[in-house]
Formats: C-alpha cells, structure tokens, sequence
C-alpha cells in the first residue's frame, strides 16, 4: 500500500497548523490588548 498521499496530506495540514499556531501566538497580545480596552471601554464608560 501506498501511504504517501496519507503522509504529505497529515504533513501538509500539521505545517499549516504549526504556521497558524505561531501566528495566533504573534497576533493575540494585540488583539487581547484590544479586547481588554473594548470590555474596559463599556464598563468604564
């Protein structure tokens, strides 16, 4: 049997998911900065 469409599709989809981890890591500081002063900024008035 053939497993390598099986292998470079898990390889291919845990790349993307590493890249889309590394991302959210880079990205949420600002967006949990944000959401904080949007809840601050309801409450607060």
């Amino acid at each position: 049997m053939d497993f390598t469409a099986v292998t470079s599709a898990i390889d291919a989809t845990t790349i993307v998911a590493a890249v889309t981890a590394i991302a959210a890591i880079k990205i949420l500081p600002g967006v949990a900065k944000w959401g904080y002063n949007k809840v601050i900024g309801w409450f607060g008035g």
